[in-house]
């Protein structure tokens, strides 16, 4: 799994991606538009994504992470704190603070070298091509929520979401749910619709990503990249994927992919989002 992507490809993905979120937020008739399922606004939304870029960037640089925990109502309780530190409102200078921010993202990791590590939220070392990918799995997830408040579509492209769920994945460890994961023993392979393939293995409150073929494997997903990405942060029914043919389970144990997704508790998932058609 390693190998499957590099720093350079998450540049150019976060690059493409955030130009596309300013956009959208340059274009918004009302920043004060609440996302439904969220406590956020559109505005909040815009603050945080450009508070990333700066954050993200401070950890290239070596800066203290400012989300010691990991946890869901921690990292949610901070993201209000750093939002509140930015008051502005007009949906072009929101927009610019997005691009300032990714700039400082991309500057930051403009000579970095695919094998470097960084130190990231909850204490996670992370290789910095996923840390750039977080980046892009942020403005994919946040550009979707603005997009459903203003009414616009917003179409996710397919390899992009494999640059941002692979990131996440790799910090999953950390997000493990005490309340489903502690005693949950299972392996998966999940294959992508665009062709990448890893393991998954739980077992006693322990999570671990490695290449197909290293684990006894139980249930085989196929999956949806783009499905993937929006179930895992709630903002896809995992049942409208399955029934939308974008999930399929083989193996012994099928029926273990419904509770995959349930294993986890994601920070920066602002509570049950509303579907919408995803445009490919």
């Amino acid at each position: 799994m390693g190998g499957m992507t590099t720093l350079h490809e998450a540049r150019t993905a976060l690059s493409a991606v955030a130009a596309r979120t300013a956009d959208l937020i340059g274009a918004s008739p009302d920043t004060a538009a609440a996302i439904p399922g969220s406590p956020w606004t559109v505005r909040e939304a815009a603050v945080h994504l450009a508070v990333i870029g700066v954050r993200y960037a401070g950890m290239v640089h070596g800066e203290p992470i400012q989300y010691p925990p990991l946890a869901p109502e921690d990292c949610a309780r901070r993201d209000d704190e750093l939002n509140a530190d930015i008051a502005e409102r007009r949906p072009s200078e929101l927009a610019a603070l997005v691009r300032d921010g990714t700039k400082r993202l991309l500057a930051a990791t403009a000579s970095c070298e695919d094998a470097r590590d960084v130190l990231f939220d909850g204490g996670v070392v992370l290789p910095i091509r996923h840390l750039v990918g977080i980046a892009v799995a942020e403005h994919l997830l946040h550009g979707y929520d603005m997009a459903v408040a203003t009414r616009r579509p917003w179409r996710i492209d397919p390899d992009h979401a494999v640059q941002g769920f692979l990131a996440c994945r790799a910090r999953d460890g950390r997000c493990l749910d005490p309340l489903t994961g502690d005693g949950h023993a299972a392996s998966y392979v999940v294959e992508l619709t665009t062709g990448q393939r890893y393991a998954v293995g739980l077992a006693d409150g322990e999570h671990r990503i490695d290449e197909p073929g290293s684990l006894t494997v139980g249930c085989t997903v196929t999956a949806d990249p783009v499905a993937l990405l929006l179930v895992g942060a709630h903002r896809l029914s995992r049942w409208t994927g399955i029934a939308l043919g974008l999930f399929r389970a083989d193996g012994t144990r099928p029926e273990l992919m419904l509770s995959l997704d349930d294993l986890f508790r994601f920070p920066g998932v602002c509570g049950p989002h509303p579907t919408q058609e995803v445009v490919r």
